[in-house]
């Protein structure tokens, strides 16, 4: 069975037992994370998911507000400059 060392780190096996643990949730055990660790990577992807899910509405809200500053900054300059309208 093929090792491989890393620096640092203990030899890993590369077999396919390695890939049950992973897929089973017992790599939680075996590579000693904490419910602390899980729950932050748990967090973190509902983080994304809601950024990738409002992301289209913040979009349309930015372009609505960027346009209306451009129109009051155009009327605000046309003010400036004494238009006789």
């Amino acid at each position: 069975m093929p090792t491989v060392h890393t620096k640092g780190k203990k030899p890993m096996l590369h077999n396919d037992g390695a890939h049950l643990p992973i897929t089973t949730g017992s790599a939680l055990l075996i590579y000693k994370w904490t419910l602390q660790e899980f729950v932050l990577l748990l967090w973190a992807a509902y983080v994304l998911i809601l950024i990738v899910i409002k992301l289209p509405d913040f979009l349309r809200s930015a372009a609505r507000l960027v346009g209306g500053l451009q129109r009051a900054w155009g009327s605000f300059k046309e003010w400036k400059r004494g238009s006789k309208n």
